[in-house]
């Protein structure tokens, strides 16, 4: 996936125009936050500028929020990492069961998901989403530092896995009409990983 100049403000400092793709980012944000419809139009005409110049920034609508939600997600993350206990697969499931019980009880992201469910879950799920991808990258940045794997198991494909299982029970209310069931995810990632784990 090609980087847009809005991700690349996001990952590192960079000269700063007057308006520039992070000022679309923060605003696109807030208002997700505060429950409202991120329109492009709007949104650029709330930064003053052109449309061409918003989508040049951000790449796509989807891609914006999808950045917004990320930013949500890795927040939750890094701060239930940052207060919990333990090392190796003991910290892995415990980061996991609190932080996918906080995101999905998000008021902002469940007021999004219910709006619309099929383009809320191919941002938030989709190969195509900057979610599922940092997802996937943070996750195996997490495995990689907390257990030792056996060297026929590959961390990328580890790490997909994880994410598709904490997807499917975060959403299943969504993907399948079934309740959302984080715990279940938790239990299936935990069996996942003892039995990747280097003996």
């Amino acid at each position: 996936m090609s980087a847009t100049p809005l991700t690349r403000a996001l990952r590192g400092p960079s000269p700063t125009p007057r308006t520039a793709p992070i000022d679309a980012f923060r605003l696109a944000k807030q208002w997700f936050l505060d429950g409202r419809r991120v329109d492009m139009q709007q949104l650029a005409a709330e930064l003053g500028v052109s449309r061409a110049t918003l989508y040049r920034w951000c790449g796509s609508r989807e891609l914006l929020i999808g950045e917004v939600i990320w930013a949500i997600n890795e927040r939750a993350l890094q701060d239930t990492r940052s207060k919990s206990r333990g090392s190796g697969r003991v910290l892995i499931t415990r980061v996991l069961e609190r932080s996918l019980a906080q995101i999905r009880s998000f008021k902002a992201l469940q007021q999004f998901v219910a709006e619309d469910a099929e383009y809320a879950l191919r941002i938030i799920t989709s190969k195509q989403s900057v979610v599922q991808a940092r997802l996937i990258e943070w996750t195996a940045e997490f495995l990689r530092e907390e257990v030792e794997l056996r060297p026929d198991i590959d961390l990328a494909d580890l790490a997909y896995v994880i994410v598709r299982v904490c997807e499917s029970f975060v959403w299943s209310d969504m993907i399948t009409g079934a309740p959302p069931e984080t715990d279940k995810a938790v239990k299936i990632v935990d069996l996942l990983i003892a039995a990747a784990e280097a003996s």
